[in-house]
């Protein structure tokens, strides 16, 4: 029984194989896990840093656009400043002018009213009357008196003229006297 030439498996051999088997190296198994854990280990973390990394870029990109965001606001602020500023110096240029307009017309105006009050002035008129004109002191003979009982014998209107104002109830009769003159004449 102890030996068996067929079929024994466990059978040592005396002499070795002619021909070189080749080295396997199979891990064990729990090299194998430790392994396995090691790499996970390893990409848990780098996960981690990736996601910490991500962070940080989220967390500099929105500070750079809070950063941004406050730039453009500022420079919208500072450009709407100059723009009024410089709408208020032209506005300020233009009123200039127009004071300069208001101060030649007020000089023209003023030099219109001293021609006007020179011609319209009774001394001035009677100056040119008598100088220019020929004009003449009247004679007693050219001087008409119109009792006051002809100013006084007037229609109604005339006396609701009286009352409302005098110095048209003059003016009127005189105009009616003299009239009245011309066609007797």
């Amino acid at each position: 029984m102890n030996m068996y030439e067929d079929g024994n498996l466990a059978r040592q051999f005396a002499r070795p194989a002619s021909y070189a088997l080749p080295q396997v190296d199979a891990p064990h198994p729990d090299e194998r896990e430790a392994k396995k854990k090691a790499r996970r280990e390893t990409l848990r973390s780098e996960a981690a840093i990736r996601e910490q990394y991500k962070i940080a870029s989220r967390n500099r990109t929105r500070a750079a656009f809070r950063l941004f965001t406050v730039f453009i606001a500022l420079t919208v602020a500072v450009g709407f400043v100059v723009w009024r500023s410089a709408k208020i110096t032209e506005m300020s240029f233009v009123n200039a002018g127009l004071s300069r307009q208001i101060s030649e017309f007020e000089k023209h105006n003023s030099l219109l009213q001293d021609r006007i009050s020179a011609k319209s002035s009774l001394q001035v008129v009677r100056d040119n009357a008598t100088n220019r004109l020929g004009m003449q002191k009247a004679a007693s003979d050219q001087i008409l008196l119109v009792p006051a009982a002809i100013l006084r014998a007037g229609s109604d209107q005339d006396l609701l003229l009286e009352h409302n104002s005098p110095g048209k109830r003059f003016v009127n009769e005189n105009v009616e006297l003299i009239e009245s003159w011309v066609r007797l004449r």
